[in-house]
């Protein structure tokens, strides 16, 4: 019985004084199996009017105003990290990151709306097949306004804090992370 409590005092003393824990290089580099870590989303919202003025042998106008709303993602593709993007230096770990890229974009069908019609003349109504048209002229002006959402960049910096977090818990006491100072995201990818 005693030797039973002396090899369980010897086991934590030994667990409660040893040095730091060794951070096996096989850890630093499960980053990776997270794949594409999606850290920034966007709901946005456009407005699309159309006008289609009658010509010499069409009389009348027709006038259109629809809404949609896309959701966007955007974050970093871990799987991109290469052995030369991460370097380590005892409980120091510097990091270059892959550059941020959209990872979905979807428009969502139930947020899309026609808020208005004005048909004049003797003109007919817009049919579904022009009405997707104006949906694709929609999704076409959001794709063009992406850089002025900074959505890039705030998944940049999502990632960053992510990835502070996930390696102070290993153990790293200095984390240096490098982003990009160009992006890869391309706003007409889905």
């Amino acid at each position: 019985m005693k030797l039973q409590y002396l090899f369980f005092f010897c086991a934590l003393l030994l667990t409660a004084c040893g040095d730091d824990p060794v951070i096996r290089e096989r850890e630093v580099y499960d980053i990776r199996t997270i794949g594409v870590l999606s850290t920034s989303e966007y709901t946005v919202g456009k407005v699309v009017k159309l006008s289609d003025e009658g010509e010499w042998y069409k009389w009348g106008d027709r006038r259109i105003l629809m809404s949609c709303k896309a959701r966007i993602k955007a974050g970093i593709d871990l799987n991109k990290i290469k052995d030369g993007d991460i370097k380590t230096n005892g409980s120091r770990i510097e990091i270059t990151l892959p550059a941020p890229e959209i990872v979905s974009f979807e428009m969502d069908p139930n947020l899309t709306k026609t808020e208005m019609t004005d048909v004049s003349g003797m003109r007919w109504n817009f049919t579904q097949v022009e009405k997707n048209h104006i949906m694709q002229l929609g999704e076409k002006a959001i794709r063009e306004d992406l850089d002025q959402l900074n959505i890039l960049q705030d998944a940049e910096n999502n990632a960053k804090a992510f990835l502070n977090d996930f390696y102070t818990q290993l153990g790293f006491e200095e984390i240096i992370i490098h982003g990009t100072n160009k992006t890869a995201g391309n706003p007409h990818a889905d």
